[in-house]
């Protein structure tokens, strides 16, 4: 046998026995699909655009502290939610992506869209009074 199939053979027999442990060790976690929703929450997505001015050579500077703003924003949703309508809130998903453009002929300008999801747990409605 060559250095490559002992090596192979090697792995695979390694691989053999530890994998009841770890199927065991697997099983015992709770599986869930990160895109189900828990019984009495909602999904709420946001989103979310902001621009600033960007001169030459500050580019990347100003996508960082561009982004930061961008994730204070989406964690401020969550606020924003449990003091109005949710019970709790939780961020489910985010996605956001920047570019930089020169559309008006005002100079650059650094965008940041993005989405963010929730999962949230409605307030009880309150009845209405007439």
């Amino acid at each position: 046998m060559n250095k490559r199939m002992i090596s192979a053979t090697f792995c695979m027999l390694l691989l053999g026995a530890t994998e009841p442990a770890l199927s065991q060790s697997l099983s015992a976690l709770p599986l869930r699909n990160p895109r189900q929703i828990p019984d009495g929450y909602i999904s709420v997505q946001s989103g979310i655009s902001l621009s600033v001015p960007v001169a030459d050579g500050d580019n990347e500077a100003r996508q960082q502290d561009a982004l930061k703003s961008f994730y204070r924003i989406a964690t401020s949703n969550c606020a924003a939610l449990l003091n109005t309508i949710a019970d709790d809130c939780q961020i489910s998903s985010l996605s956001s992506n920047t570019d930089v453009t020169n559309i008006d002929g005002r100079g650059p300008k650094l965008t940041v869209r993005g989405q963010v999801g929730m999962t949230v747990k409605l307030k009880p409605a309150t009845p209405t009074v007439k």
